[in-house]
């Protein structure tokens, strides 16, 4: 059904729930001034041998610069009418309109077509009545003392091994590998890591433990068949290796200085404490992530609905770093683009499910009234603050110059959100 709005004549269809396609008429009127204010401006700033500047008789404009000005005048009036039908019809596009089937007559009304794609409208026909698995969030011993065990990594140091004595599994090493590059001048590497961690193959590390600190000496080892590069697998290279240093980790005794080092514990009970009250509070997230996933699963597949591709394409540019419109990006290998396309392709169906998240929430908080208020930022605020030690003033500008209050926002309204949704189904 046409809209009138000013004097233009709009006529909206849906070919699908994201794209629209506008038929827009500009009255002969409103085409005839537009044209009349460009011969305007075209008579008075061009300039002809024997005429004065703005001085150009209308007809000799006509002849002289006639299509140049018909073809501005079709390109700001649809420009115009373009901007004029969005706000009418109160489209907010995703996408740059493509313009076609342009019809116009010197005198006579301009007409256009313009297809776009606009944000989905998600129409949620069922949102409760699932049935819900919470997973096993329990905290056990064994898991602080695995965080213990980290901290104590974390601040452990490293102490030369006995003279005379050889690295083993775990000590940390540092060696000067040269490697037999046949006729080419051999040059040393120095190299630094710990033995058992992969980062030298298994014959290199041997070769490295049957020397003691300052020794050296030649070895022949063989690359393993499971190594990166397949040229080299089950090849043979001559390698003089000479352990320059090869010390051992001391971990620091887990008692109650060790606590304090931490933070402001004053003893190691009271650091076990808040190691368990961390690890309740993560698994505790977890769960709750997973329920949620769950929930949503189950609303897509209660509710089919497609997505404008444009859109899992911007968010695909922005999870990889690679636009999609760039094409052929002469700072890659063709090889490089065949992996970055494989790589956005295996990112798709995860680009789509969190868009679907999204429109989701959206689509419930606005049907509820459920987004979040200025009330419950403030209250956020306030708890930040004491949980910080910092006035709210404080935390509301750090946040505001970090551009965290929109993700705030968003993380208060997907929280209200969840438990209205979570109201309507079973966890079990």
């Amino acid at each position: 059904m046409p809209a009138e709005t000013s004097d233009l004549t709009i006529a909206v269809q849906e070919p699908s729930a994201w794209s629209r396609r506008l038929t827009i008429t500009v009255p002969a009127e409103r085409v005839q001034h537009v044209r009349k204010e460009i011969s305007r401006q075209v008579a008075q700033n061009a300039r002809l041998p024997g005429f004065r500047k703005g001085k150009l008789p209308p007809s000799l404009i006509e002849r002289q610069f006639g299509p140049s000005i018909d073809q501005e005048t079709i390109d700001r009036t649809i420009q115009s009418a373009y901007r004029e039908a969005l706000e009418t019809e109160g489209l907010n596009p995703i996408t740059q309109g493509k313009v076609d089937k342009i019809e116009y007559q010197k005198g006579e009304a301009l007409s256009f077509e313009v297809e776009l794609e606009v944000r989905p409208e998600v129409q949620l026909q069922r949102t409760g009545g699932f049935s819900l698995q919470r997973p096993a969030s329990d905290v056990s011993e064994e898991d602080v003392d695995a965080v213990l065990e980290r901290l104590q990594n974390d601040r452990a140091n490293w102490e030369p091994l006995p003279e005379g004595q050889k690295p083993v599994l775990e000590n940390r090493v540092t060696v000067e590998i040269t490697a037999d590059e046949g006729e080419e001048a051999a040059e040393p590497r120095t190299y630094r890591f710990i033995l058992g961690e992969g980062q030298a193959i298994p014959a290199v590390e041997e070769a490295i433990m049957s020397l003691a600190a300052n020794e050296e000496g030649d070895f022949t080892v063989t690359f393993p068949e499971d190594f990166p590069d397949e040229e080299r697998r089950g090849q043979q290279q001559n390698l003089h290796i000479r352990l320059l240093e090869a010390s051992s980790k001391v971990l620091p005794e887990l008692n109650d200085d060790f606590a304090k080092t931490i933070g402001e514990f004053e003893d190691l009970a009271a650091l076990r404490a808040r190691v368990l009250e961390d690890l309740q509070a993560d698994a505790k997230e977890r769960a709750d992530a997973e329920v949620r996933r769950q929930l949503i699963d189950q609303i897509i597949q209660a509710n089919p609905f497609e997505l404008p591709r444009s859109m899992v394409e911007r968010y695909l540019d922005e999870l990889t770093g690679h636009s999609h419109e760039d094409g052929h990006d002469h700072n890659h290998t063709p090889e490089e683009e065949a992996e970055i396309a494989r790589f956005r392709e295996q990112l798709r169906p995860q680009a789509e499910w969190s868009i679907k998240r999204l429109l989701i929430i959206d689509s419930v908080a606005e049907a509820e009234g459920l987004r979040a208020t200025q009330d419950d930022i403030d209250r956020r605020v306030e708890e930040l603050a004491e949980r910080h030690n910092l006035t709210p003033t404080e935390v509301w500008l750090q946040l505001e110059k970090a551009g965290q209050l929109e993700v705030l926002e968003r993380e208060l309204t997907e929280n209200k959100v969840f438990e209205h949704l979570l109201g309507q189904s079973t966890v079990a």
